[in-house]
C-alpha cells in the first residue's frame, strides 16, 4: 500500500529535490492505487517544472488536482481509494512541505535533535481525519522554511508507530549514502524484531551546508 519516491533535477538553474511518501488508506480496498498513483502524478509534474516560482504553492495546487485525478480514476473504475501524502520539495537551502494524513516527515539537526515537521491528522480515536483521493477538498497542511545542514526523515506510520527515536540521535551527520542505508536497515528491523507487520518507507535527504 505504501509507495515512495526520490528523484533530483536542476530546474532554472537551481539544485532542486522531490522526495514524496504515501500510504493507502487500509480501510479502503484499492489504497494501493491511490499512492502508487500519487507518486507517479507528483514526481512527473516535478520533472517538468520550468521555474521555481512559487514553487511550493505550485505543488499544493498540483496535490489537489492529484486528489481530482484519483477521485476522477476511482469513479469511472469503481474503486475505494484514499492515500496518505507527505511531500518534501527542496530548492537548494530552501524547504517546502504539502502533508495530509499520518506519514510523517521529520528534520534532525545537532542544535534541535529530531523534530517533527508534519501533524498528524489523526483523531482521538486513532481515527484517520485527513487523505487525498477520496473526497474533493482535502485537508493540506503546508510549511515552508531553510535547510542548510539539515537531515529530513519522511516515512509511513509502519516505522513509526514501534520506533525508538533514540535510534536516530546518533546519526544526525551522515558521512555518505552507505551511512544512511545502514541507518534505514537498523531502524526497519529494529520495528520488525518489536512486533511491526504493516509495510515500512522511509527515505533519508541531506542537505550540505
Amino acid at each position: 500500500m505504501d509507495s515512495l519516491v526520490v528523484c533530483e533535477r536542476v530546474v532554472g538553474g537551481r539544485k532542486a529535490l522531490l522526495a514524496v511518501v504515501c500510504d493507502g488508506v487500509g480501510s479502503m480496498s484499492d489504497g494501493g492505487v491511490a499512492s502508487s498513483s500519487a507518486v507517479r502524478l507528483l514526481s512527473g509534474w516535478f520533472n517538468n517544472l520550468g521555474h521555481t516560482e512559487r514553487v511550493g504553492l505550485r505543488m499544493r495546487d498540483e496535490v489537489l488536482l492529484i486528489n481530482t485525478y484519483i477521485m476522477n480514476l476511482a469513479s469511472s473504475q469503481g474503486l475505494n481509494t484514499a492515500t496518505t501524502l507527505s511531500a518534501l520539495l527542496l530548492i537548494e537551502e530552501q524547504y517546502c512541505i504539502v502533508h495530509s494524513g499520518d506519514s510523517r516527515i521529520y528534520c534532525l539537526s545537532e542544535a534541535r535533535g529530531l523534530m517533527q515537521l508534519t501533524a498528524d491528522d489523526v483523531s482521538d480515536t486513532g481515527r484517520l481525519t485527513s487523505y487525498i483521493g477520496h473526497k474533493s477538498n482535502p485537508v493540506l497542511h503546508y510549511a515552508e522554511g531553510t535547510a542548510p545542514g539539515k537531515v529530513f526523515l519522511l516515512c509511513s506510520d509502519g516505522l513509526y508507530k514501534r520506533l525508538n527515536t533514540d535510534l536516530l540521535t546518533p546519526h544526525t551527520n551522515f558521512s555518505n549514502r552507505k551511512s544512511m542505508q545502514r541507518t534505514i536497515k537498523v531502524l526497519t528491523n529494529y520495528v520488525i524484531e518489536h512486533g511491526e507487520e504493516d509495510n515500512i518507507s522511509v527515505a533519508f535527504v541531506k542537505i550540505e551546508s
